[in-house]
């Protein structure tokens, strides 16, 4: 299973949220947050092409190839996880109506790390295909990417004062949870900086560990193993990423999964009726756009098959 410092896609480079982050935020990944969620889907495809492509220099063909993957995987992320996701939005919301355990919100987020090890088991075949069909140039360009990325974000982290990294993790934290749940109040967003403030700060080693994954990620690329292994390695990466990080810094991530679960279950259990109520229609509201892009697809498949 996925563990919760593993983010985003395919072969541009491995990101990492810490475990405590994405659980406070992560409805929002399943259930959008956004008035326009299907305009916004309905574009995604486009979206990754882009992200993807921009950072190589592709011919031609490798381009109309990488169209034709992420189409096919945001077909079937459509078809088949869509209606999982409508069902994720309805359940969270009737979690509403009873007391919320630390064992719900667990549970809750397990299902989340379901979602995603879906995800990544889907687009292995295809990541597989494109890795291997990158230029020694190419691959040169994804590692000056990745340790890019890792210096900015080294950079970020060393160039601000505790102070300002605890403004900021309150200020995004706060504003992820009203994404799901509207408008917190200042108790509330009290719980949430009290909460915040008892977690460990795991930053620098977070970047280590990001090295570390990509180092196997690189070396996997350049190696080339016969494509079974290739798979086989490809998949531990992008589903068990954990395993690539030091004990100390799993324990840490643990713990404050462990207070993150505690916060949101004290969080949901002190919304008020009002907030509750807006709480379910946002989320109900998400369900009915999931199952109308799913019903889409799915009508879509039907007429290229009648078709052919």
């Amino acid at each position: 299973m996925t563990q919760a410092n593993f983010s985003p896609v395919t072969a541009v480079s491995r990101s990492f949220s810490r475990a405590a982050i994405l659980l406070l935020l992560g409805f929002s990944l399943v259930v959008g947050g956004c008035s326009a969620t299907r305009t916004v889907y309905n574009n995604l495809d486009w979206v990754v092409t882009w992200y993807l492509a921009r950072h190589f220099d592709l011919d031609k063909e490798q381009k109309a190839d990488l169209r034709e993957m992420v189409v096919r995987n945001m077909d079937w992320h459509r078809r088949t996880q869509l209606p999982l996701y409508a069902d994720y939005a309805r359940d969270l919301a009737d979690d509403l109506d009873q007391p919320v355990s630390p064992d719900i919100v667990r549970g809750r987020y397990i299902q989340l790390l379901d979602f995603w090890d879906a995800s990544m088991l889907q687009i292995i075949p295809d990541t597989y295909l494109f890795l291997t069909n990158l230029t020694d140039e190419q691959v040169d360009q994804m590692i000056e990417e990745m340790e890019k990325n890792n210096q900015e974000m080294y950079d970020e982290y060393s160039g601000s004062t505790p102070e300002e990294r605890e403004e900021n993790r309150n200020r995004n934290t706060i504003k992820g949870i009203e994404r799901i749940f509207g408008k917190l109040n200042e108790e509330q967003k009290q719980l949430v900086r009290d909460s915040l403030a008892d977690m460990e700060d795991a930053s620098e080693e977070w970047v280590e560990n990001r090295r570390r994954w990509q180092s196997a990620y690189i070396e996997l690329i350049r190696e080339k193993p016969p494509e079974d292994e290739y798979k086989k390695r490809l998949t531990s990466l992008y589903v068990s990423p954990r395993g690539y990080d030091e004990p100390e810094f799993q324990a840490r991530v643990d713990r404050n999964l462990e207070r993150a679960v505690a916060m949101m279950s004290d969080l949901m259990n002190s919304l008020t009726p009002k907030q509750r109520e807006k709480a379910q229609k946002r989320l109900r509201k998400y369900a009915v756009d999931f199952d109308r892009l799913a019903a889409q697809a799915e009508q879509a498949q039907t007429a290229v098959s009648e078709v052919g």
